[in-house]
């Protein structure tokens, strides 16, 4: 009987030689020959302690179940070698413990093969242990090498408020002057010739490992983000280097594909420095991001965190997702080898994934069909809306034109493409697989603020040379062009309320306001950090005004003379108010009062509103509208002056109480006990559906007694107590 031990893919069992009693795991398999193909797999080396955060020093034991196999390890993040210098055969226990008091050799170091813009760590810097295990047995073969991060430190369970990642590979791929990413040289290094070994552990910040593995790494970037003391670094798990080729792990919390899946694998991630917001917020370019995440469109998911590299703290890093085919297959549950990538970069239309005819199809159903065809006829505006996705095409502009953006549409404009079958626009396929061209945002940290809240980003987009004016071409059509006036004001009413972009970038500044000091330590970054938060507070304050300023002027053939403000009021118990691409609810963000609540809008721009009743009501009637609207649940019409409307439901007679709903309004409770203006009667019916709890005597009156068998002094106090303001009933 033979004890096969566990496989991993593409592995076999068997003797050593034909004939052999020694059993062993293949690399290869080779059914039907002789087992001389491929050498033997020596078995892992195991830690007696799992990988992670400790709060004091421990002895760490390593051990293999083959006697005679030698065990070889590392400190310095280099592959363990034997005979090789900084390699060391494991003899018995290493000590674990904290590694305060040494020097900052890798930060040092860098700054001798890097162009640093600023003159490093400010002190020491903390370290974790990284320990790199290998097994060599008596023939010379080697197990695959372990790497474990141990940090080490009296307040380590609470020290990060941020999940810890740790990168680890040899020095030189790295530090060598010549090859290594963080050189000079490796600015202008692309492609895989740059790409060096990693691996990379993922810990929550409780020390739970979320996965550990091998990978490759790049820089990322152009030349801000590569050009920076701390360089972003791009991940890759599908290359080759471990037995997985994704990074299968919750990395961030909450994102679902356009189907309402987690998306919980990756093959490449984005650990961003924040390009030229470096020295600003750290978080501008995932905020704004963030902020217009449910819009129509893409976004890369965000989630700050803590790096080490070989041990040593290098900083708060963004990780990101990376827009390429994959980033498309997983969103949109398609075929990667159909999608195709298009990017503008220094005013030229690149592709970055797909085939020429993909660069073709846009240049020749975009760019130069919108050149020589203008959209003011119907019939080319009706062939442009096979081409593109207007919806998307409109929230893309207007959110960056509302960020202020002008590091954009001469660089930073990724646009995609699903590639059907035929090459035609397929309505009835699901939504990203039709075959029209779709925007991504993309690095908007050029703006908000950076740009000032005044700044007439509508002008730049409908007036920029030397790339095609999509915008400025496609505003030649009245209906494009009323669709975008509408869509900006909504979303101006509540993506881009300012109340609402203010509580997320507090919320963003929170997140790594624990991190941020020692961050600024390492690198040697003197930041006024509020100041440049409050000034992107300030742009949001701002803003609006500006934008709505900017729409008249720059769009003003629509019969646009002002604003109006638009109040709608119903009761969100039984029915809300849709008011053109928005529902008024809280499911809608920016909306914080569903029953009263005031719109901007144009005057000359038709306004639609339309009354959706919950389950057992249906909608009765409009107040403030005329006569001939009134009865209708959808009215259209062209706003002059301030309005205040009302949507007025009614029971539908099946789930709910048929109680008519008195058109009064309670009085308070004062504080004689009295109660004033008040409808007893009716009272006593909205306390019985309601509250009937709160008094048994009350509970069991018969709904026509008389009102003095109410103890009104009990009512008054329960009033005063539960229902300050009594709603309608």
């Amino acid at each position: 009987m033979v004890d096969v031990v566990s496989l991993k893919d593409d592995q076999s069992y068997g003797r050593l030689t034909d004939g052999s009693s020694s059993f062993a795991v293949f690399s290869r398999s080779t059914p039907g020959s002789a087992n001389i193909l491929g050498e033997a797999v020596v078995a892992e080396p195991v830690f007696s302690k799992k990988a992670g955060f400790y709060t004091q020093e421990f002895q760490l034991e390593i051990s293999t179940t083959d006697p005679a196999t030698k065990i070889y390890y590392t400190t310095d993040g280099s592959d363990p070698v034997p005979g090789k210098e900084g390699t060391y055969e494991y003899n018995g226990a290493i000590t674990v413990k904290s590694r305060e008091g040494e020097p900052n050799y890798y930060s040092e170091l860098a700054k001798e093969i890097t162009r640093y813009l600023l003159d490093g760590p400010q002190g020491e810097v903390f370290k974790c242990t990284v320990i790199r295990a290998v097994a060599v047995d008596a023939n010379g073969n080697t197990s695959k090498i372990v790497t474990n991060s141990y940090f080490v430190d009296p307040n380590m369970m609470t020290r990060y408020d941020l999940p810890v990642i740790s990168l680890v590979t040899d020095p030189k791929n790295l530090f060598d002057i010549e090859t290594g990413l963080f050189s000079a040289k490796a600015e202008f290094g692309t492609g895989k010739e740059w790409e060096r070994p990693m691996h990379i552990e993922f810990f929550e910040n409780n020390g739970a490992l979320g996965f550990s593995q091998n990978g490759g790494m790049r820089l990322h970037g152009g030349a801000i983000s590569k050009g920076l003391d701390q360089r972003a670094l791009r991940l890759y798990a599908d290359n080759g280097y471990d037995d997985v080729n994704r990074f299968e792990y919750n990395i961030f919390p909450g994102l679902k594909d356009k189907n309402g899946k987690d998306i919980t694998s990756f093959q490449r991630l984005i650990l961003r420095n924040s390009g030229s917001d470096w020295l600003g917020t750290m978080f501008k370019d995932s905020v704004l991001q963030k902020m217009v995440s449910y819009l129509n469109g893409d976004i890369q998911a965000y989630r700050p965190s803590v790096v080490f590299i070989d041990g040593e703290f290098w900083g708060m890093y963004n990780i990101r997702e990376r827009y390429d085919t994959r980033y498309y297959a997983s969103h949109y549950n398609l075929d990667r080898k159909k999608v195709a990538i298009l990017e503008i970069n220094l005013e030229e239309i690149e592709l970055n994934e797909g085939t020429e005819e993909d660069l073709i199809a846009y240049i020749r159903d975009i760019d130069e069909y919108l050149q020589n065809n203008s959209v003011e006829s119907q019939s080319a505006y009706d062939y442009i809306k096979t081409k593109m996705d207007i919806e998307n095409f409109i929230d893309y502009q207007i959110s960056n034109i509302y960020f202020g953006n002008t590091d954009w549409l001469k660089r930073n404009v990724t646009m995609w493409r699903y590639r059907t079958d035929d090459g035609l626009y397929h309505p009835e396929a699901p939504y990203g697989q039709d075959g029209r061209w779709r925007w991504s945002v993309k690095d908007v940290v050029h703006s908000f603020g950076v740009t000032a809240a005044s700044h007439d980003t509508l002008d730049y987009a409908i007036s920029i040379k030397r790339v095609t004016p999509i915008l400025k071409k496609m505003l030649e059509n009245s209906e494009f062009k009323t669709q975008f006036v509408t869509r900006f004001a909504d979303l101006l009413n509540t993506t881009f309320e300012p109340t609402r972009v203010n509580q997320m970038i507090d919320e963003a500044k929170n997140l790594i306001a624990s991190t941020i000091e020692e961050h600024d330590r390492r690198w040697g970054i003197s930041r006024e950090w509020d100041n440049e938060i409050n000034i992107m507070k300030e742009f949001a304050v701002q803003r609006p005004d500006y934008m709505r300023r900017y729409i008249q002027k720059n769009i003003g053939s629509l019969g646009i003379t002002g604003t109006s403000e638009i109040t709608l009021n119903t009761d969100i118990k039984k029915g809300y108010i849709r008011i053109n691409t928005i529902d008024i609810n809280t499911s809608t963000p920016g909306v914080t009062n569903p029953e009263k609540w005031t719109g901007v809008y144009f005057t000359g721009v038709p306004v639609t509103i339309k009354a959706v009743a919950d389950k057992g009501y249906v909608f009765d009637r409009w107040e403030g509208v005329g006569e001939e609207e009134k009865n209708k649940d959808t009215i259209t019409f062209i706003p002059t002056e301030d309005m205040n409307i009302t949507a007025v439901f009614k029971p539908d007679g099946s789930d709910v109480d048929p109680t008519p709903t008195p058109e009064i309004k309670y009085g308070d409770v004062n504080d004689d006990g009295e109660i004033d203006s008040l409808d007893v009667t009716i009272l006593k019916r909205y306390i019985l559906k309601k509250y009937s709890d709160i008094n048994k005597e009350a509970a069991d009156l018969d709904l026509d007694s008389d009102i003095n068998s109410y103890d009104l002094t009990l009512l008054k106090k329960y009033l005063l107590k539960k229902i300050p303001y009594l709603p309608y009933y």
